[in-house]
């Protein structure tokens, strides 16, 4: 009940992208889960689709350097709007357009267009929420997209059976109404007032102008070493949603395509978020964010290795559908437990260190463990998969993400010893 009073208080500008978030989230949902199968039948081999998921991160390296710079230059708004007004574009593109350059292409520009977004839509939410409602707030909007989560990709394995086109329409036609709604109702939120710019002349402004986001990101170590740690959890999340169901296929050959479970995995994935993502949230507000983020890759992990293994343990022992499906929702379950646990302490991470006249590049630049994570990962995972090591890649992830664990917990240390030293030189 505390949580949800202590909401109430968010700016508008969080609500809206919220509802924004729950929206695009059901239209997202319905198509992700399906778009590996979708390329496997129009491409010649499972590496290849590997090539066209991995275009998109690749691309997004520029754009997200480039949406965290414009963020912090122009403004957030306009920097979200046409982000979302170019992906319903592409997306539209992918009903029109059936080749494997065709594919690249697309895949590139959505991978572009959608890294402009999320360092403005980032840095909006740190300006107008304080510091210690930061988690809650990015923990709402993680429950605003898995309230889609938890029924788009049902609605997505009904409507697939019919027209794979009608889902591309769908999801171009929430971009739109999405970009609309951002343009109207969502307020700027750009500092007018930069520190950096205190007690300079408009000639000396121009003359200082905001540093390469790369410069940033060498001069910050903390920053440096917490995207090298996040490259590996960026690969688990982009492989689970994007090759599971292609490992799935391959492992379990006495199910049909039908009965692949991981659309239910996905549906189970975002009711639980939505059910218990703020209470986790707001609990995990009140805790050392290393220490929460050293739990959440512990169960992360934990629930990659498994998903890894049982495939081919209940294909030996010719398992049934239904106890298939019971036991990796209960695996999905821990999976899902941390990554509620992870997710939203990350975002809070970053606004926490980044200095308020740079945010937008900083959330630029950490989305860079996302980009480099989502183009690794799809070209490994293709080769693997196509040699049936679908366990090895798996296991490896898991592994890594529990390594990763320890690492967050170190860095976090680092910050505080940071944040006192920087507290004692004010005081002296």
């Amino acid at each position: 009940m505390n949580t949800f009073k202590s909401l109430r208080g968010l700016d508008r500008n969080v609500w809206i992208r919220f509802a924004g978030e729950a929206m695009n989230g059901i239209a997202f949902m319905m198509l992700m889960p399906f778009l590996a199968l979708y390329l496997k039948d129009k491409i010649d081999s499972l590496w290849l689709v590997g090539v066209v998921m991995a275009v998109g991160p690749i691309t997004s390296v520029v754009g997200t350097m480039l949406g965290g710079r414009f963020a912090d230059q122009y403004g957030r708004k306009p920097v979200m709007v046409a982000s979302m007004a170019g992906n319903g574009f592409v997306m539209l593109g992918f009903i029109y357009f059936d080749s494997f350059i065709a594919f690249v292409i697309l895949s590139a520009l959505m991978g572009f267009l959608n890294s402009l977004f999320h360092p403005a839509a980032s840095a909006m939410v740190a300006d107008v929420t304080p510091p210690e409602q930061r988690t809650e707030a990015f923990g709402l909007l993680r429950l605003g997209h898995n309230i889609g989560a938890a029924t788009g990709p049902l609605i997505g394995a009904s409507i697939i059976l019919v027209s794979k086109s009608i889902i591309f329409f769908i999801t171009a036609s929430s971009v739109f109404l999405y970009a609309i709604i951002v343009a109207v109702w969502i307020h700027e939120s750009l500092p007018a007032s930069q520190p950096r710019h205190k007690g300079k002349n408009k000639q000396e402004i121009k003359e200082d102008p905001l540093p390469s986001p790369f410069k940033v990101l060498f001069d910050d170590k903390l920053l440096l070493i917490f995207i090298l740690t996040g490259i590996v959890i960026s690969m688990s999340f982009s492989q689970t949603e994007g090759m599971l169901p292609l490992h799935f296929d391959l492992e379990l050959k006495h199910l049909t395509e039908a009965q692949n479970p991981f659309p239910y995995l996905m549906a189970m994935n975002g009711l639980l978020v939505v059910l218990f993502q703020l209470p986790i949230a707001s609990w995990a507000g009140k805790k050392k964010i290393g220490s929460v983020m050293l739990s959440g890759t512990i169960f992360f992990g934990l629930g990659m290795i498994a998903l890894a293994w049982l495939p081919r343990y209940f294909y030996q022992h010719h398992s049934s559908f239904s106890v298939i499906l019971i036991v990796l929702l209960i695996v999905y379950a821990v999976y899902t437990l941390g990554e509620m646990l992870m997710s939203p302490v990350q975002m809070t991470f970053i606004s926490n260190i980044a200095p308020e006249h740079l945010r937008g590049t900083y959330m630029g630049a950490s989305g860079l463990q996302w980009i480099l994570g989502g183009a690794i990962g799809p070209l490994v995972s293709g080769f693997l998969l196509d040699h049936s090591l679908g366990n090895a890649l798996f296991t490896g992830l898991g592994a890594g993400c529990i390594i990763a664990g320890f690492i967050y917990l170190a860095i976090d240390r680092m910050s505080g010893e940071r944040n006192q030293e920087s507290a004692d030189s004010k005081l002296a």
